[in-house]
């Protein structure tokens, strides 16, 4: 049946790890609802990542976040008559558009915050089910009445990121190329540099090519990583855009990543991960996807002790993340790239 034509508004703050996670659900608003229009609020240092066309036809971007330019985008937000308003991030400010916007429709995401708490405070897990994240956008798209087959789908790239990939990469790409993103936001969810570059020594030992990806506030991490490496990866650090960072990514046979952005963005172009886990665990929903994927991480009774990584170790030893030994880690990655070898 025909659906009727309007404008859908989707509110989602940050960060560019759920932005990248929303992308299914984009994709099944779009082919389910091709007369409607998508806008889509977020932080304008993220909305690179939909360079690549077609998912939405307005991007609205925060710069600040304060509260005046919150009213501000309420007032722009509320000229704009929207047919449905989707609140896809459900924090205060979020909370503050959605609840004072007007629309025929709205929607809020579904969040377990409570079982969230249990299980870091008081360490009980209340979890029936684990539900990813793209499963608690997925559940919006389908009760907007979306038709929601695949719970995958590619980010799009642009040509110019196609074309500077392929620029930086020359003939490198395929079987013999493996990315390590050894940043992330939080301290806490970084495994330490040291092991980051035995890691890629005993992975260039075995004959691949390694690169350093992360964006410019990674450059820290990253440069001590180099510097500690016996090899000599490509490091690309900083000197790519979002998209173009997918393009790379999409090229390597691997990516080796903390839980950060880095994680989500090579899966969404089909790059199956290695990603070290300490302070979060699978629960929370940010865990790989792809079949060829893996997650490495020490059970420990602590675990998790935070929501997103950003408290300290309560203990200061980070031994979530230490206790992984780059020799235990090259092995999963070698498991890996059998596993997802082409039999052509």
């Amino acid at each position: 049946m025909p659906q009727p034509s309007g404008k859908v508004c989707i509110i989602r703050l940050g960060s560019l790890g759920d932005l990248v996670l929303m992308i299914p659900m984009l994709s099944a608003l779009r082919s389910s609802f091709p007369s409607k229009e998508i806008h889509l609020v977020c932080k304008q240092k993220y909305a690179g990542l939909f360079d690549g066309g077609g998912l939405v036809d307005s991007l609205i971007p925060v710069r600040r976040g304060d509260l005046r330019e919150i009213f501000e985008l309420r007032a722009a937000l509320s000229r704009a008559g929207y047919e449905t308003i989707i609140d896809a991030h459900g924090v205060i400010r979020s909370n503050l558009l959605f609840h004072t916007l007007r629309a025929p429709r709205k929607l809020q995401i579904r969040k377990d915050e409570l079982k969230k708490a249990a299980l870091i405070a008081g360490k009980a897990n209340l979890y029936t089910r684990v539900t990813s994240q793209v499963e608690r956008y997925m559940e919006l798209a389908r009760r907007l009445g979306a038709e929601v087959r695949e719970p995958h789908a590619e980010l799009p790239l642009s040509p110019a990121a196609e074309r500077r990939a392929e620029m930086i990469l020359g003939g490198i790409g395929g079987p013999f190329l493996i990315a390590f993103a050894p940043g992330a936001r939080w301290p806490t969810k970084r495994w330490p540099a040291e092991h980051f570059a035995r890691l890629i020594s005993k992975t260039a030992a075995r004959g691949f090519k390694c690169l350093l990806i992360g964006g410019a506030e990674d450059s820290a991490t990253n440069a001590e990583v180099a510097a500690l490496s016996r090899s000599a990866p490509l490091d690309l650090t900083g000197s790519l855009s979002i998209i173009e960072s997918a393009a790379v990514l999409k090229r390597c046979r691997a990516l080796v990543t903390n839980d950060s952005a880095p994680l989500h963005l090579a899966e969404a172009v089909g790059t199956p991960v290695i990603a070290f886990f300490g302070p979060t665990v699978r629960e929370f929903g940010y865990y790989p996807r792809l079949r060829g994927s893996r997650a490495l991480e020490t059970k420990l009774p602590c675990r998790p002790c935070s929501r997103n990584g950003k408290r300290s170790c309560p203990y200061g030893t980070k031994e979530c993340l230490t206790s992984i030994e780059p020799e235990a880690a090259v092995e999963v990655i070698l498991g890996t790239l059998e596993e997802t070898r082409d039999p052509s």
